[in-house]
This record gives structure tokens, sequence and C-alpha cells, in this order.
């Protein structure tokens, strides 16, 4: 019951952290909608004439922002904050590129089931590193953290893959 309960969790995350996104679209000038994306990722909005260490750089940004923020007693309770976050820069990303009349195709086979994916694993990496109140560890005992490996390197294989989408299929 714990375990599908945390999925559902970090599922409700994501998903307000995606409207939240689009919404917040709707609300910000165009210019500085598109300073943002670029700093999450700059191919939303330059498209191939943008590098590939830009999102690499990003992506081990937040996990190491993450990672950082756990360290600490006083942080602690931001991890799962900062994985919101990274689901509010998908969702106002995917409403960016859906907005400038982007190819439904290329929509729906680079960006969407991409950073669904590494978002949720995000979401997964912050909720090992500071459990959810209902999944906290009893007195004495310290988390489990025997899933980060597995979890970033299959990360670092959802980047890897989409990056070769986006560079050889769109």
């Amino acid at each position: 019951m714990v375990r599908s309960l945390s999925f559902i969790h970090l599922f409700i995350i994501l998903a307000v952290g995606y409207i939240g996104g689009a919404l917040l679209f709707r609300e910000m000038p165009a210019n500085a909608i598109e300073k943002v994306i670029t700093f999450y990722d700059a191919r939303v909005v330059q498209g191939h004439e943008a590098g590939y260490i830009r999102p690499v750089g990003t992506a081990a940004l937040f996990f190491i922002v993450a990672f950082a923020l756990a360290s600490f007693s006083k942080t602690r309770f931001l991890v799962l904050f900062f994985g919101a976050i990274k689901c509010v820069f998908f969702g106002l990303s995917s409403s960016y590129l859906l907005g400038s009349g982007a190819k439904m195709m290329a929509y729906s086979i680079w960006w969407f089931p991409f950073q669904f994916t590494s978002c949720f694993l995000f979401l997964m990496y912050c909720a090992v590193l500071s459990p959810p109140y209902f999944m906290n560890t009893t007195l004495g005992k310290r988390r489990n953290t025997r899933a980060l490996p597995t979890i970033i390197g299959m990360s670092v294989a959802i980047l890897a893959i989409e990056i070769i989408v986006f560079r050889f299929i769109l």
C-alpha cells in the first residue's frame, strides 16, 4: 500500500507541476518564457541549432542541486519542491512547443514521452533522497538509498535516447 501511495503522490506532483507550467505560459511575456526555456532546454526554442551540452548540463545540475538540498537537514524539505519545479519547466516548455506551432508528431515522439519519463525519474530520485511524510523511516533507521544509482543510470539512458531521437529522427 505504501509503494502504490508513493507513486500516486509522485504522479500528482508531476501533474500539478505540468499544469502549473501550462498556466504560467499563459501569464508570462514571450521574452521571459524564451529565456527560462532556453535555460531548461535550448532545443525547444532554437531547434537543431542548439547544442547538446546544455540539456546534459541542466539535467546534471538538477540532480546535483537535489542531492545538495538533501544533504542538509534544514533544506531536506525542499527536495520534492525542487522536483516539482522541474515539472513546471516541463509544462512551460510543452506549452511553448505547442503554442509555437510545433508539429504534433515531433512533440509526441520526441518531447513529451522523454520529458515525462525523465521528470518522473527525477521525482523518484527526490523521493528517495527525501521521502514523503508517509514513507519516513522509524527512529534509528537510515534512509534506503540503494536505488539512487539505478535511477541515475535510467535517467542518463533516457537522456541519451532522447538526444539520439532528436538528432536523427527529427
